[in-house]
């Protein structure tokens, strides 16, 4: 087996198109993005057959301290230790040729999870954690340092336990939304019956225009606000809609007021002791849509779907936001994910990821994405090749400050 730096993107491409669990983060749309890193696409063979892929990127943190970073790679068959070795061996020299200090990987290696309180024919469960242990001991086995267990959401680039909704049942075919609904917690079905349609909301793919991405950062801004945080700015959802192209979805739930107020002229002449309440209502309305015009954009998402056209296929739930300024009570966003999720199902996708959380599972990202019933597993997280070990010590053990800023360097 050999380790080869640079492959035929092509040849990249078509290993990853038939590879299970491709993340976006190994894709050459990633680049785009990260384009303040150096790319590099390698590839692991055994003879002439390509057995696995990884795309590295490399960048500078400091005169003499270069740093590479594997997100979500290699990707491979971990049950194979030769072939980890082999990788290891490529990474290892890759980083003396080109003077970088330490590179990290962190694959997508399943090692706990809690499934959701449903029955198990309602959805599919493909983590093999058992499996995973023993691949988290193929990596250590190999010369990894793997980098522990941490629960917190930022305590590994990647946060390590994810939150899938399962699309698909026990037996791999589609759910229909009508069934994957039922396998949401109870407290919100009700907005994926007739509370949408009473409220003439509904849910739009974006046209990709400097207009709308300066819409849908307003509105991803206003979240980012109420949540004291910084996210992204409009360039960076622009290079995320050139790099991504059709596989990135951004859209907008929206609400046509008209029918708004259509619904509760009808609900104002059959319920009479409600009356008070839904004038007041409809005067609220009206005097939106005077002051900010009709049809409004209530929440802004964005979703990617998976690159791999074989095996199990992840959509990624990457960004959301909510204008509560307005009609705040129509959860907008609550009702967008569901609306998503259909759209995932359409494209033949396994699962919708809605990302990360901590893993004490007692914050408000938890109580969010739990009303989901997703299926929450904990990946086996970082791995580091010390190639350096005078400066990867230097950087672990008495900078640990700056090893914040890194951190925080490589989720940019």
């Amino acid at each position: 087996m050999i380790f080869k730096e640079n492959i035929d993107i092509e040849e990249f491409n078509n290993y990853i198109k038939k590879t299970s669990f491709t993340p976006i983060q190994q894709t050459k749309a990633w680049t785009v993005l990260k384009n303040n890193w150096e790319a590099f696409y390698c590839g692991i063979y055994d003879d002439e057959r390509i057995i696995g892929v990884c795309l590295i990127l490399v960048r500078k943190l400091m005169p003499g301290f270069k740093y590479a970073y594997a997100p979500h790679g290699p990707l491979m068959d971990y049950d194979n230790i030769e072939a980890i070795k082999t990788f290891y061996e490529g990474a290892y020299y890759f980083c003396k040729k080109h003077g970088i200090y330490s590179i990290m990987v962190d694959p997508l290696i399943p090692v706990s999870k809690i499934l959701p309180d449903i029955p198990t024919e309602n959805f599919i469960d493909v983590f093999d954690v058992e499996k995973g242990r023993k691949q988290l001991k193929n990596f250590t086995d190999a010369g990894f340092i793997h980098g522990g267990y941490g629960k917190g959401l930022h305590d590994a680039v990647q946060p390590r336990f994810n939150a899938l909704i399962p699309l698909k049942d026990a037996k791999g075919e589609a759910l229909s939304f009508d069934s994957l609904k039922k396998n949401y917690k109870t407290k919100i079905r009700k907005y994926y019956a007739n509370f949408q349609s009473a409220r003439g909301l509904y849910y739009e793919r974006m046209d990709i225009s400097d207009e709308n991405i300066s819409e849908f950062k307003r509105i991803i801004g206003m979240t980012e606000n109420r949540q004291n945080i910084t996210l992204r700015d409009e360039d960076y959802f622009k290079l995320l809609a050139e790099g991504f192209g059709d596989n990135a979805f951004f859209a907008f739930e929206k609400t046509d007021i008209d029918k708004y107020l259509e619904n509760l002229e009808i609900r104002y002449q059959k319920e009479p002791d409600m009356r008070d309440k839904i004038y007041e209502q409809m005067e609220d309305a009206k005097k939106i849509k005077k002051e900010r015009g009709n049809p409004l954009n209530l929440s802004a998402l964005l979703t990617v779907y998976p690159y791999n056209e074989e095996g199990i296929r992840v959509a990624e739930y990457l960004y959301a936001g909510s204008d509560l300024s307005i009609f705040s009570s129509f959860c907008a966003t609550l009702c967008g994910l569901g609306s998503q999720s259909a759209k995932c199902i359409e494209n033949n996708c396994d699962y919708l990821n809605l990302g990360g959380l901590a893993g004490t599972l007692d914050d408000g990202l938890y109580e969010f994405k739990h009303q989901f019933n997703p299926i929450i597993v904990e990946y086996a997280g970082e791995f580091t090749i010390a190639v350096d070990k005078v400066k990867y010590n230097f950087m672990e053990k008495f900078m640990p400050t700056l090893k914040k800023i890194y951190k925080k360097l490589l989720r940019k």
